[in-house]
Formats: C-alpha cells, sequence, structure tokens
C-alpha cells in the first residue's frame, strides 16, 4: 500500500471529507502566502509583525465578509467538486509528463 495520500482516490471518500480536504488545502495554502510575507516583517520593511494564527484569522473574517449565500444542492456541489478533482489531476498527469512534481 502507498504510504501517501493520492488526490486520485478522493472519490472515493464521504462527501462529509470532502470539507476536511478543502480545509487542509485552504489552510496550507494561507500558510505558504504568509512565509512570503515573514521576511518582509523580520527585515522591518512591513513594520508590524503579525503571527500566523492572527494573520489565518483576518483571512478568514474577511472570507465570511465575502462570502455570499449559495443555494446550491448537494447533487449540484458534488458535481462542481468532481470538476476541480478532475482538473487537479489532469495538471498532476501532465507535471509526470514534463517531470514538474
Amino acid at each position: 500500500m502507498n504510504k501517501y495520500f493520492g488526490i486520485s482516490n478522493i472519490k472515493d471518500y464521504p462527501l462529509g471529507k470532502l470539507g476536511d480536504f478543502l480545509d487542509f488545502a485552504y489552510e496550507k495554502e494561507i500558510y505558504e502566502r504568509w512565509l512570503t510575507i515573514y521576511p518582509l516583517m523580520e527585515a522591518g520593511i512591513i513594520p508590524q509583525y503579525i503571527s500566523f494564527k492572527d494573520y489565518k484569522e483576518k483571512l478568514y473574517q474577511q472570507a465570511k465578509v465575502n462570502k455570499h449565500q449559495s443555494n446550491l444542492s448537494n447533487e449540484q456541489i458534488v458535481k462542481h467538486s468532481m470538476e476541480i478533482v478532475k482538473a487537479y489531476e489532469s495538471q498532476q498527469k501532465a507535471g509526470v509528463k514534463d517531470g514538474n512534481i
């Protein structure tokens, strides 16, 4: 059994797990964004230090303000999610061919 989790089998997981995967991916993206401003804070270019926790909270608050109400059915949510998974999988396959993993 492969010790690494692959996105290709995400469709085998229950719908409730999809939210966990998306939350993890979003937090990882936030962390990577915070890492890009960290050197600027260390150098004093950004005068006030912002902890990762505070940065994440600020982004979540902004997301709540910008969030619009959606009346999508469960089937529509699954359909849109699977389109995202397929797009991701096709990018990964392209990376394998090019050796850009």
